[in-house]
């Protein structure tokens, strides 16, 4: 890959200097042009486009900072260095505001000159990756756009991908206004008339919002559950009044809508936190009501009654309830029992409001099948039960009822699910085991599995421990390159993925029961 270099100087000499003086070729740069002025430069910029101009500061008509401002706003992908006399030098350091990359001072030391043009290089390259990885994801966004844009958006909200992968499908979706700041709405959907099945609910809901969208937010609808809107940086003073008209729109159209609202955040780890308060937001209305638009505030004014509860382990809760271990579960729910009771708040909208609250956490662990909470229990069921709670003691049944229910349908996909994970696990080792940074966790990352439960279900599966497939996948293929290549042996121990001839020696003889010396010689 050659990088474009424009020269720029109105001293023939020093053109003349810098194209002959350095080996630009030899480097992977290409100089297509030299021109004696800032005026000529921005014409051959127009219609060459270079990616690297080299400019000298002092020219008559348009000095080298004007033109790194026309430059700048042209194509700010075009990388500037500035060449400076010594007294020229303080006032060149204005010119880092304007884009320029670095300076070369006067008489050009060819080193330095070669140090700065390989480090933009660099950088060119990783920017053009970027740009046309960022083009890919545009192009393949074809007519199953809006369920491509569904999946990503559900998996961002629960950072179930990567930062890196975000950022990058933001802008290709150019929706990257999102990371400077947003506000999660979460509306929930019931039908004034009963007899609409809630697929069809839903679908009614997002067309009609869809007739007439709202300019600076982005709306999807959440694994078939409720409707996700985001207002962007440009709305985030309007979240409130977005939410009235989404509540009428709806509303004159016969659908009931109760609708949560988060505060504002930032960046990355910000959207998900949204989602999260929107959710919590939601579940205020088992105290509160349907019907009606709920602010986290809201939810943090009922709550904040009790921050003790707070110091309930959820992480551990829901790892035990997604991976199916019963008996931490069954120990966690007489957990948050005991600091509900503890708490000794008395009113009972407190305690329904707690009990909602665990619900609601743990029906998020079903987002992943495609099912909500309300459809797995009942919607009807599930707040009608949770109404009637009276005494600390009447949580702990419901709970338990409800909580292994969730459990039981977890089980119920892992055994249906457990080939699956294994094979795709097994495909990815194949292709990827001579890789020294293959771990437990980089394969459990790939097939979008929880470490301890691929650990588990593999062993299970396959007979022997992921870390044993993999040694022995990187034996085999040690065994073929020494019968197949002259390689030396701490060579055929880089290619199959070790970082240390000697423990490749240690692992060789492990598994072939001679040293890798005594193969030879056989």
């Amino acid at each position: 890959m050659e990088i474009k270099v424009l020269i720029v100087d109105d001293e023939k000499l020093e053109r003349v200097l810098i194209k002959r003086g350095f080996p630009w070729e030899d480097y992977g740069f290409s100089v297509i042009g030299e021109v004696s002025s800032g005026t000529e430069a921005l014409e051959f910029i127009k219609y060459r486009k270079p990616e690297l101009v080299l400019t000298d500061i002092n020219m008559p008509h348009m000095d080298g900072l004007e033109l790194a401002e026309h430059i700048s706003a042209l194509d700010e992908s075009i990388h500037v260095i500035m060449i400076t006399g010594y007294r020229e030098f303080e006032y060149a350091r204005r010119a880092v505001k304007l884009g320029v990359e670095d300076f070369l001072l006067k008489p050009i030391d060819m080193n330095e000159l070669m140090e700065i043009a390989l480090k933009i290089r660099g950088k060119i390259i990783k920017e053009k990756a970027r740009r046309k990885e960022v083009e890919m994801l545009k192009q393949s966004v074809s007519a199953d756009q809006d369920i491509i844009m569904e999946s990503f958006f559900q998996r961002l909200v629960e950072k179930r991908t990567s930062e890196e992968e975000a950022e990058k499908k933001l802008l290709a979706y150019d929706c990257e206004a999102m990371l400077k700041g947003c506000c999660c709405l979460n509306i929930h959907l019931k039908e004034e008339r009963s007899g609409e099945a809630d697929g069809s609910l839903h679908k009614r809901a997002m067309e009609l919002l869809g007739r007439d969208p709202i300019d600076g937010t982005i709306s999807f609808l959440h694994y078939m559950k409720n409707i996700i809107l985001f207002c962007t940086v440009r709305r985030l003073k309007d979240s409130g009044e977005i939410a009235r008209q989404i509540h009428q729109r709806l509303k004159e159209n016969h659908m009931v809508s109760t609708i949560g609202i988060s505060r504002s955040h930032e960046g990355y780890e910000g959207i998900a936190k949204a989602f999260a308060e929107s959710e919590h937001a939601l579940s205020a209305s088992v105290l509160l009501g349907d019907n009606r638009i709920i602010t986290y505030e809201e939810y943090m004014h009922i709550m904040e009654k009790n921050p003790d509860k707070l110091a309930f382990d959820w992480e551990d809760f829901l790892f035990s309830l997604t991976n199916g271990i019963s008996d931490r579960v069954s120990a966690a729910i007489e957990d948050y029992v005991e600091v509900v009771r503890n708490s000794r708040v008395t009113e009972v909208e407190y305690l329904r409001l707690t009990v909602m609250d665990l619900m609601s956490k743990a029906g998020s662990t079903l987002n992943k099948y495609g099912v909500s909470l309300e459809q797995l229990i009942g919607e009807d069921r599930l707040y009608e039960s949770i109404q009637s709670i009276q005494t600390v003691e009447e949580c702990r049944p419901f709970l338990e009822e409800s909580i292994h229910m969730i459990l039981n349908y977890h089980n119920s996909k892992k055994a249906k699910q457990g080939n699956k994970v294994v094979n795709e696990a097994l495909e990815y080792i194949d292709k990827n085991f001579c890789d020294p940074a293959l771990s437990l966790k980089t394969v459990a990352s790939a097939v979008f599995s929880n470490e301890s439960y691929l650990s588990r279900v593999f062993k299970k599966e396959a007979g022997q421990s992921l870390i044993e497939y993999v040694l022995k996948k990187r034996i085999e293929e040690g065994i073929r390159l020494l019968n197949t290549t002259d390689f030396k042996v701490y060579e055929i121990a880089e290619k199959v993925g070790f970082r240390d001839s000697h423990y490749f020696g240690i692992c060789f003889k492990k598994h072939v029961g001679v040293t890798v010396k005594e193969y030879k010689q056989r």
